[in-house]
């Protein structure tokens, strides 16, 4: 939860975890977030403030694009910063909205009309003019390219200058230059291709498909971006990823920057991303794959050892977050032998042990729990 302590309203209203919790709250996001609000009491008013723009929303998320909705959210907020002279908050807490002071549900009133107005003339205003999304990219430059196309039925291997590798799909077309000469090393995708990219901290490694640009230093993953889809996808295999819209107002900054920036996935997490929508969904892969080195992966037996101390293994083998209650599980012991199980597989059998469940929500594991019986 450390990642969201320098978070603003825009960067709420984006984030998938918090949008599951304001849409769809379970007893353990609650929990989750209320610990985090208690921690970082100072971050309350943006909370209240995103929460309001996600429930205004949420009937238009397939219509507006998101630089239109950064906009609106950027100059609603403004009003009310203008308008609105509340006094400091002294609870930590979310609280009801009958139980909020005149004057701040008065402004909060005022907040969720302007917000509906806003979001009323982007719509209005949006059939007048072109859609986003199939638009070559803006930063590729004039010079000509290489281009491969995989027209066999076997994957095609390709080296670039650079030592990195590709391994493009059958039907894959893929532009690069003979040499990467700039700060940064950008290829453009069509279709699916692996990527295996040589680590260069200084000149950061582009990735254009379909409206998605996905950004790294030096890792492997994959990307799924074929033309008649309406989706893409980009799966981790080993170190960190990011990716952004190229439609993303702040396309420039995020593309210039050497550092990691958007959506950043790790290892077994992927990113889908509707074309249509300009809208991404953060989950993990089909088959997650252990990720530490094969002298460190654990044996998975378990003889009364507490849940909380297995999902940790889990979590530290496979390189993701479990998310759970540490004192409803601590006290849960699990006798077991788990090593030729799928991570799915490895869960489903703890939580039917333990009396738990599980789910997925913005790439990590969440574990639902009321304990054990005694």
């Amino acid at each position: 939860m450390d990642r969201y302590n320098d978070f603003s309203v825009e960067d709420f209203v984006w984030d998938d975890f918090f949008r599951q919790w304001t849409l769809s709250p379970t007893p353990e996001t609650d929990a989750l977030w209320d610990d985090w609000i208690d921690a970082n009491p100072e971050m309350l008013e943006k909370i209240e403030q995103a929460k309001a723009i996600v429930l205004s929303l949420r009937l238009h998320e397939a219509e507006i694009d998101d630089a239109e909705i950064n906009q609106v959210v950027k100059q609603t907020v403004g009003r009310i910063t203008e308008t609105s002279e509340e006094p400091a908050r002294t609870s930590r807490r979310l609280v009801p909205v009958f139980s909020i002071p005149w004057m701040q549900f008065a402004a909060s009133v005022a907040f969720i009309m302007l917000l509906g107005w806003a979001v009323y003339s982007v719509m209005i205003k949006r059939e007048e003019k072109p859609q986003l999304g199939q638009q070559d990219s803006m930063i590729e430059r004039s010079e000509s390219l290489t281009e491969k196309v995989n027209s066999t039925s076997q994957t095609m291997e390709l080296a670039l200058s650079d030592g990195s590798k590709i391994s493009l799909a059958p039907k894959g077309r893929i532009r690069y230059p003979e040499r990467f000469d700039g700060e940064r090393r950008e290829v453009f995708l069509e279709g699916e291709a692996f990527f295996d990219i040589a680590k260069d901290p200084g000149h950061p490694f582009l990735v254009y498909a379909n409206g998605l640009v996905t950004k790294v230093l030096g890792t492997s993953f994959r990307i799924k971006a074929y033309g008649g889809s309406r989706e893409v996808t980009v799966e981790v295999r080993t170190g960190k990823v990011s990716v952004f819209a190229q439609s993303d107002p702040h396309l420039k900054e995020k593309v210039a920057d050497k550092q990691l920036q958007g959506v950043v996935l790790t290892p077994n997490q992927k990113i889908i991303y509707a074309r249509n929508e300009v809208k991404m969904v953060k989950t993990l892969v089909e088959k997650p794959e252990i990720v530490v080195a094969k002298e460190e992966i654990p044996q998975f037996e378990f003889e009364d050892t507490p849940a909380s101390d297995v999902f940790n293994t889990i979590a530290r083998a496979y390189g993701i977050d479990i998310l759970y209650d540490e004192a409803l599980l601590k006290d849960c012991p699990l006798t077991a032998r788990l090593d030729n199980q799928t991570l799915h597989d490895k869960l489903s059998i703890i939580c039917k042990a333990v009396e738990s469940s599980y789910e997925i929500v913005d790439g990590q594991v969440i574990i639902h729990s009321k304990g054990c019986r005694n």
